[in-house]
């Protein structure tokens, strides 16, 4: 009959040996994490320097947004904010997607993401459209409309004091 210290040392023994399994079990999966962020990060940045490439090209005017949704490009005029003008000079979506923001803001929000501007829209709920979303509300951000507050959180433009 084995004893009952001897049981227990076996036990511990085969509870160490799971630990060291599991241990390099969660070394290999955060590797894959680290990874997929990469692939993840390199997709986002290619998919920028293509909008961008399209922005630039011959045919499309400076205040021309360029998105691209399901492979089709559209242009989307955004003139440069100056004080006077108001929403009405902006294409229907970009004018709502400012007095959403500007809604937010008067109610104490602290900003608005691209997934709620999508859905403020009445866009389909995908990846693309809220990309497209986050495309236009960057794009009113350099053209004055809106400020980004953080990695995709916009927020009015500030109040100018000059």
């Amino acid at each position: 009959m084995p004893s009952v210290l001897g049981l227990l040392e076996e036990r511990e023994r085969a509870a160490l040996a799971r630990v060291e399994e599991l241990r390099a079990e969660l070394e290999r999966v955060r590797a894959a994490v680290v990874e997929a962020e990469e692939a993840a990060r390199r997709a986002v940045v290619a998919r920028e320097e293509v909008v961008e490439a399209l922005a630039a090209a011959p045919g499309v005017p400076e205040t021309g947004a360029v998105e691209v949704v399901g492979g089709v490009a559209a242009r989307v005029d955004v003139p440069p904010w100056h004080q006077g003008l108001d929403l009405a000079v902006l294409p229907g979506d970009c004018a709502a997607i400012v007095a959403l923001v500007e809604d937010d803001a008067a109610g104490g929000g602290g900003g608005v993401r691209a997934r709620r501007m999508r859905d403020h829209l009445g866009w389909q709920a995908s990846d693309a459209r809220e990309q497209a979303a986050r495309f236009r509300a960057k794009r009113l951000v350099e053209r004055g409309w809106l400020s980004e507050e953080g990695p995709g959180l916009f927020r009015p433009r500030p109040a100018r004091t000059d």
